[in-house]
């Protein structure tokens, strides 16, 4: 994930990494070109609010041919905001990772110790999915390991008056015996958030990142600051990330959706 705090130092998170394992054999991958929709998130955290802004077009895959379809890659859990990117679902529709956020989310505790579950329900079964997709859908297999990025999750809420925000990365990685393993980049705030201000960013960034150096300083109003990094993304990569736009925000004065499309409104 890319990632930009106030005081214009950009730099990356020293994540901690765990590593699951498979033991399923060598499958040959097909170096085949197969255009894939990617994703992109802007996230921003300041100490009493978190917003999320989010390119809903996804492409979905059923037996192996694709249909661009908008998805609801945000929603809302009680008092918790959170989005999904990257393999949301499998192509036979045995995962999804909606409900493994409901699980973890009705679980009691901090917002950290939910997403250490959601992490632990999401690890296995992931790892699974990506080794039956390897298997049964080699091309498409190979053009997300172009990039690494499997899956990420992003919790919000505000605690005590506390903005606090979770995030995980799943990256899948392959190792020359032909082991498919799974590498987790987790973010946790305040503990991670240092700065003021922080933005990440998730899929697609390099639009985004590079604009947000160009600054010299962050403007007040952060939704707009949000969606317009999310909308520089898709004028820079329309082939990969799409519109339209929706936002959450959580602060003190509760669960706000800034944009929202209405497929995906209640």
């Amino acid at each position: 994930m890319g990632h930009y705090a106030v005081n214009q130092t950009r730099h990356a998170f020293t994540h901690v990494t765990s590593v699951v394992r498979s033991t399923a054999a060598t499958i040959a991958i097909l170096a085949a070109t197969l255009p894939v929709h990617a994703t992109t998130l802007a996230v921003i955290r300041t100490p009493d609010q978190v917003i999320i802004a989010a390119a809903d077009s996804l492409l979905v895959w059923y037996g192996g041919d694709r249909r661009p379809q908008l998805t609801c890659k945000l929603d809302t859990h009680d008092d918790v905001i959170f989005a999904t990117a990257g393999l949301v679902a499998s192509p036979e529709n045995d995962f999804n990772v909606q409900t493994f956020v409901d699980m973890a989310l009705a679980t009691p505790g901090t917002l950290a110790e939910r997403a250490q579950v959601l992490e632990r329900l999401l690890e296995g079964r992931l790892l699974g999915t990506l080794t039956r997709i390897r298997h049964e859908l080699p091309r498409l297999f190979a053009k997300q390991l172009e990039s690494g990025f499997v899956l990420n999750v992003t919790l919000g809420a505000v605690r005590d008056q506390v903005a606090q925000l979770e995030m995980r990365d799943f990256y899948a990685e392959t190792e020359p015996d032909g082991t498919l393993q799974l590498r987790v980049a987790r973010v946790s705030c305040p503990r991670d958030c240092p700065q003021q201000t922080e933005v990440f960013g998730v899929g697609e960034t390099s639009a985004m990142m590079g604009y947000l150096g160009t600054l010299p300083q962050l403007p007040a109003e952060l939704p707009r600051l949000a969606e317009q990094l999310v909308r520089i993304e898709i004028a820079d990569r329309p082939e990969l990330v799409g519109p339209p736009v929706d936002m959450l925000r959580t602060s003190n004065a509760g669960i706000e959706w800034l944009r929202q499309k209405p497929a995906c409104a209640d």
